[in-house]
């Protein structure tokens, strides 16, 4: 990050929320969020994250999956996704070939770096347990040290991710399903 974005919550999440919805082939790197090699015109051979873990397969969650997917910048086996329903992770699994799916939102965080809520907001409360009780009993083979919340869900503070999840680095964005990248 450059340094006047580093402690700027609000400019982070922007700057997520344009990477994972624009149609270009722009990229995310786990290390620095802002990188002039990261704005290439050519579609990457890489990974955006080592693991993409998906909670809830709404059309929010599919509007993020989409273009991941379509532009090259994950490969499906490295994006997983939990839902509650099974009837909406075979469509996951349908739609996305390759992409993993999980009985369990901690079986799904497990070793990801980026986790997307991409749950109603009356359902965060139960997201953010099932990442507390990760993080509390297996630590960093729970949940990554370096994880980042992603979270698609509207008018949550981030301060309810943080004190609810116990992941410090947490993102809001407010995706445009009609504006979905083809």
């Amino acid at each position: 990050l450059k340094p006047h974005t580093q402690s700027n919550p609000k400019k982070i999440s922007t700057m997520i929320a344009h990477r994972f919805l624009s149609a270009t082939t722009r990229s995310l790197s786990r290390r620095a969020l802002l990188s002039t090699s990261l704005f290439s015109t050519t579609t990457p051979n890489h990974d955006v994250f080592s693991k993409i873990s998906f909670i809830g397969t709404g059309k929010m969650a599919q509007a993020l999956i989409a273009p991941l997917i379509t532009q090259k910048l994950q490969a499906p086996p490295s994006i997983n996704a939990f839902d509650v329903s099974d009837e909406a992770l075979k469509q996951v699994e349908d739609l996305y070939p390759g992409v993993q799916v999980s009985n369990s939102i901690q079986d799904s965080i497990q070793g990801a770096d980026l986790i997307v809520y991409a749950v109603k907001p009356q359902n965060i409360e139960k997201v953010n347990a099932e990442i507390r009780r990760a993080k509390e009993e297996k630590g960093a083979d729970g949940v990554r040290d370096d994880a980042i919340i992603l979270s698609v869900a509207a008018g949550t503070p981030i301060s309810n991710f943080v004190e609810g999840s116990l992941v410090e680095k947490v993102a809001r964005s407010m995706p445009n399903t009609p504006a979905q990248s083809k």
